[in-house]
């Protein structure tokens, strides 16, 4: 596959991806960077927003992730994910928008399209 733009990889594999977004009993979400992602609306509810709002402020991990579980995340993705070892899964706890925590699990999977590395991401609710 020829490389992709930066700016283009998200919303070219998004689409390319919509109908799994659409469908999909869980939450996902695809990760470049800070800024380069989306996910589908199931993803957002699940953490109390619509996708524009989740996508209007920065800080994702920060304000999904519970902030005693963040190394954690972050640790499965710099060193599992980026790094294409192999997919990971995980309990962590999500951070509602309101201040709840929510029991939840993901799989996090390497994934590259157009040269860039993309974690891929289900994310469920599970039982405490």
């Amino acid at each position: 596959m020829k490389p992709i733009d930066h700016d283009d990889v998200i919303p070219q594999l998004a689409e390319h991806l919509r109908p799994l977004f659409e469908s999909s009993p869980d939450g996902i979400y695809i990760w470049l960077d800070e800024t380069h992602w989306a996910c589908n609306e199931k993803f957002a509810g699940m953490f109390g927003h619509s996708v524009a709002e989740f996508k209007s402020s920065p800080w994702t991990l920060q304000r999904m992730v519970y902030e005693d579980d963040q190394e954690q995340f972050a640790w499965n993705y710099g060193n599992r994910v980026h790094a294409l070892a192999f997919p990971v899964t995980f309990r962590f706890r999500g951070l509602h928008r309101d201040g709840s925590t929510i029991p939840m699990e993901t799989e996090m999977i390497p994934l590259t399209y157009g040269g860039h590395t993309i974690a891929y991401h289900f994310v469920r609710r599970v039982n405490a």
